[in-house]
C-alpha cells in the first residue's frame, strides 16, 4: 500500500535541500512547510527486531539536546502542530540512560553481539549544525556500552535498496509535506504501515495496519484523528521511530 502521502510527501535532506537554496515561486504557493525528523530502527534483523534492544537506545538520546543543535523544536509527535493527528500528549520513551542500560540488560543481548552498529544519515547531514546532530547521536548511543558506526548514503532511491539489510541497524532522517496536506492526511500512513512507501524499518504490525486502513477509509476527521493517535502511541511504544525535532518553513 502507498499511502495516501505517498505522491506529494517530500524526503528531505534537513538544511541541504530547503534552507541552503533560495525559496521557488512554486515551493512558496505550498507553504507552510513542515518537516518532521527521526532516529529509526530496522526492526527486521538483530539486534532491533527485540522491542527491548529499541526501546534501549530510545531511552538514551537526549533529543531535546538534538534538537536545539540546530535550533529546531523539539518533537513528542510524529504529526508537527497544524498536521491531522498532532497529539500535545504523545509520549515518547524519555531520556534516562540508567533505564536504557536496564532495558538492554532485559534484552538479553550481550555487548559483543553490539559493536559496529550501523547509523546511516543523509550525507548533507556532515554540513553546518547538522554534524553536531551526529556527534550528540553517536556519543548518546555509544553511552549504553556499545560501538556506532557512522555510514552516509547519498539519496534516498539508494537508501531504500538496502534499508532492511544485515549492514543497516539504525537510520536518521526525515519526511516533509505542505501543510495543506497534513492538515488532511497522516505521515504514518507511508511511514509506518507495512507497505507504506518509506517504511525503510521493516516494520510489520497487522493492528497498525488495520488501525490505518480505518482511519484512512473513515469520513469522520475525529475518528481519522483518535485512530492516527491510537497508532502513534503503538509506535512510540515498540520504538519503532523515535521522533527528534521538527521544523516549520513558513
Amino acid at each position: 500500500m502507498r499511502g495516501a502521502l505517498a505522491t506529494r510527501v517530500i524526503v528531505v535532506a534537513l538544511a541541504a535541500l530547503l534552507l541552503a537554496a533560495p525559496v521557488t515561486a512554486q515551493q512558496t504557493q505550498q507553504l507552510p512547510y513542515v518537516i518532521i525528523w527521526f532516529l529509526g530502527f530496522n526492526t527486521s534483523q538483530p539486534p532491533f527486531d527485540n522491542v527491548m534492544a529499541r526501546r534501549a537506545v530510545a531511552a538514551s538520546l537526549e533529543r531535546a539536546r538534538l534538537a536545539a543543535a540546530d535550533d529546531n523544536v523539539l518533537a513528542n509527535s510524529f504529526e508537527p502542530p497544524g498536521c491531522l493527528a498532532h497529539n500535545a500528549n504523545a509520549r515518547p520513551h524519555p531520556f534516562n540512560l540508567e533505564q536504557a542500560k536496564a532495558l538492554l540488560t532485559q534484552s538479553g543481548i550481550k555487548l559483543d553481539e553490539l559493536s559496529a552498529l550501523g547509523l546511516w544519515y543523509l550525507s548533507a547531514l556532515r554540513r553546518g549544525n547538522s554534524q553536531a546532530e551526529l556527534q550528540i547521536l553517536s556519543a548518546n548511543i555509544s553511552a549504553l556500552g556499545v560501538e556506532v558506526s557512522l555510514r552516509e548514503f547519498g539519496n534516498y532511491g539508494a537508501f531504500e535498496r538496502i534499508a532492511t539489510l544485515p549492514v543497516v541497524k539504525m537510520s536518521y532522517w526525515g519526511v516533509g509535506a505542505p501543510m495543506a496536506v497534513c492538515n488532511r492526511e497522516s505521515f504514518l500512513e507511508d511511514l509506518v504501515h507495512s507497505r507504506g512507501a518509506f517504511n525503510y524499518f521493516g516494520y510489520r504490525n497487522a493492528e497498525v495496519d488495520a488501525l490505518i486502513v480505518r482511519a484512512i477509509q473513515s469520513g469522520d476527521r475525529a475518528t481519522k484523528i483518535r485512530l492516527y493517535q491510537e497508532v502513534e502511541q503503538k509506535i512510540l511504544d515498540d520504538a519503532v521511530i523515535v521522533p527528534i525535532w521538527y521544523w516549520i518553513v513558513r
